[in-house]
C-alpha cells in the first residue's frame, strides 16, 4: 500500500522527513530519488556525510609524506602519511581564505602551500608557516587547531582499506561494517604476503547515470543474462578466463541458475552476490608456485579454504565494490544528480608472482575498463535508466524479487536466492535512515 503523503509531480527544491519517507516504499522506490537534485543535494549532506566513506588504500600512502587527493561525497580531503607514519584525512581546505591547497592527485610533499597568500602546512594538517605574519594581530593564537588544515572527525582502517567518516557520531567501522568484513578477508588472504596493493594504475570514467545506479547493480546477479549476452552467450569466455567459474549458455540452452547462487546482504546496506565453487582452478608453472607460497603460510587446508571462491562482487554502501575473483576494486564517486566518475583499480596480491598481477590487471583492462567488453554493457544500461526515470511514465522503480525469503547467516545477515532484491530493500531502509534520522542509527 502506498504512503499517503503526496509526492509532487515535480521535483521539489525543499523535502520534509514525511516526504523523503513517501519516496521508499517496502517493494519500490520512487524515481525521484534517482533524478530530483535537491535529493541529490541532501544525500551529499546526510548519506555521505554521515556514513563511513572509503577514503583509499594504505598502499597509496606507503611512504612517510605521501599524499592521495579525493573526496568524501564532494568535500575534498587529503589522505596523508605524516613524518612519523601516521595516517590523516585532512580538509583539502586553507584556513585562511579556504582556497583548495593541493591541485595534485597525489604524490609525496613534506609541506603544502597555498597558492594564493603563501599558508604552509606539513603532512598532518598541522600550519607550519604564514607569510606576513606580523600584519596580523598579536594576540592571534596560531597554535590553534583552527588556522591548521582541518582533519575529518572520524578516521579508521580494516585490513589497510581507509574509511573515514564527517560525523562525530554514530557506530566505529567495525560495528558499520559488520560481515561485510568478511570479503574484505577474503580478498587480502589471498596474497600470500598477507597485503594487497593498489599499484597497478587505474582506470576512471564518468557515468551520466546517478550513483545508486552502479551501487543497485553491485548487488544483482541475474542481469548478465541480459546485459552481457553480446559477451557471455557464446562460450562463458569473460567470466571463465581466470580458470573454471560458471558458463552462461551450452549450446542454445541457458546453462546457468542464478538462484543458485544466492546473495548476502547485511546491516547498513552491504552484500555480496555468491557464486558456486569455481569446478576448475587455474594450472601451470606460475600459479603453482602461487599456491605454493599461499600454503606456506596458511599450510595446505587453509589455502585451499582461501582460494574456493563462493563469492563475486562485494558492496561496502555507499560507494565501494570489489571482487577476490575479478582481482579489483571500484570507487563510485557522485558528482551530480546524473553523474557519477567510477574508477576502477586493480589489486595486486603482495608475494604472489609478478606475472599473475599483471595478467590480472590486463584481464581487467579487457572486462572492466571503460573501453571493455563487460562494463561497456552496465554503463549503457545505468545512462538507459537514467534517461527512462527522467520521464513520468512510470513513478516508481520495482525492487519486489522474493520479497521476504531471505534467512539469517553463518556471517550474520541474512541470504536469499540469486534472483532477490532483498539487498537493495536493506539499502534504501538505510537510505532512508540516514536521510531522516541520522548516522547514530542501528
Amino acid at each position: 500500500m502506498l504512503s499517503t503523503i503526496q509526492i509532487q509531480r515535480r521535483p521539489q527544491t525543499l523535502w520534509n522527513d514525511d516526504q523523503i519517507r513517501a519516496l521508499v516504499q517496502p517493494d519500490r522506490v520512487h524515481r525521484y530519488a534517482y533524478v530530483d537534485p535537491a535529493i541529490f543535494e541532501l544525500e551529499m549532506e546526510r548519506v555521505f556525510g554521515r556514513a563511513w566513506i572509503f577514503v583509499g588504500h594504505e598502499s597509496q600512502v606507503a611512504q612517510p609524506n605521501d599524499f592521495l587527493a579525493t573526496t568524501l561525497g564532494r568535500e575534498p580531503v587529503l589522505l596523508t602519511r605524516d613524518e612519523d607514519n601516521q595516517l590523516h584525512v585532512i580538509f583539502n581546505r586553507c584556513a585562511h581564505r579556504g582556497v583548495e591547497v593541493c591541485s595534485a592527485a597525489h604524490g609525496n610533499a613534506r609541506l603544502f602551500r597555498c597558492p594564493y597568500h603563501g599558508w604552509t602546512y606539513r603532512s598532518s594538517g598541522a600550519l607550519a608557516a604564514i607569510p606576513q605574519r606580523k600584519s596580523y594581530p598579536q594576540d592571534l593564537d596560531f597554535d590553534d587547531p583552527q588556522w591548521s588544515m582541518r582533519r575529518v572527525p572520524r578516521v579508521d582502517s580494516y585490513r589497510g582499506f581507509v574509511f573515514a567518516s564527517l560525523s562525530t557520531d554514530g557506530p566505529d567501522l567495525a560495528t558499520y561494517l559488520n560481515g561485510i568484513k568478511h570479503s574484505l578477508d577474503d580478498l587480502v588472504d589471498r596474497a600470500p604476503d598477507g597485503t594487497i596493493s593498489l599499484r597497478g594504475g587505474v582506470s576512471r570514467y564518468t557515468v551520466r547515470a546517478n550513483w545508486k545506479t552502479q551501487i543497485d547493480n553491485g548487488v544483482d546477479l541475474h542481469h548478465a543474462s541480459y546485459a552481457h549476452a553480446s559477451t557471455l552467450d557464446e562460450d562463458g569466455r569473460q567470466f571463465s578466463r581466470h580458470g573454471g567459474g560458471p558458463r552462461l549458455m551450452e549450446g542454445k540452452r541457458r546453462a546457468i541458475d542464478w538462484d543458485a547462487f544466492g546473495v548476502v546482504g547485511f546491516d547498513f546496506g552491504h552484500g555480496y552476490q555468491g557464486r558456486p565453487p569455481v569446478e576448475t582452478l587455474p594450472s601451470g608453472p606460475v600459479y603453482e608456485a602461487y599456491v605454493a607460497s599461499l600454503e606456506a603460510k596458511h599450510g595446505k587446508a587453509d589455502t585451499e579454504a582461501i582460494l574456493k571462491y563462493d563469492r563475486f562482487n562485494s558492496v561496502i554502501y555507499p560507494s565501494l565494490t570489489f571482487q577476490a575473483f575479478g582481482q579489483h576494486i571500484r570507487v563510485v564517486r557522485p558528482i551530480a544528480v546524473d553523474r557519477t566518475e567510477v574508477s576502477i583499480y586493480p589489486v595486486w596480491l603482495d608475494g604472489a608472482p609478478e606475472k599473475m598481477n599483471r595478467d590480472a590487471i590486463r584481464s581487467i583492462a579487457a572486462t572492466h575498463s571503460a573501453a571493455s567488453l563487460i562494463q561497456t554493457d552496465d554503463v549503457e544500461i545505468f545512462e538507459r535508466a537514467q534517461r527512462g526515470l527522467s520521464t513520468g511514465a512510470n513513478e516508481w522503480v520495482m525492487f519486489a524479487g522474493h520479497m521476504g525469503t531471505e534467512e539469517p547467516w553463518k556471517e550474520g545477515g541474512w541470504r536469499g536466492l540469486g534472483t532477490s532484491e532483498f539487498v537493495s530493500r536493506i539499502q534504501y531502509k538505510h537510505w532512508l535512515t540516514y536521510m531522516c534520522e541520522g548516522a547514530g542509527h542501528e
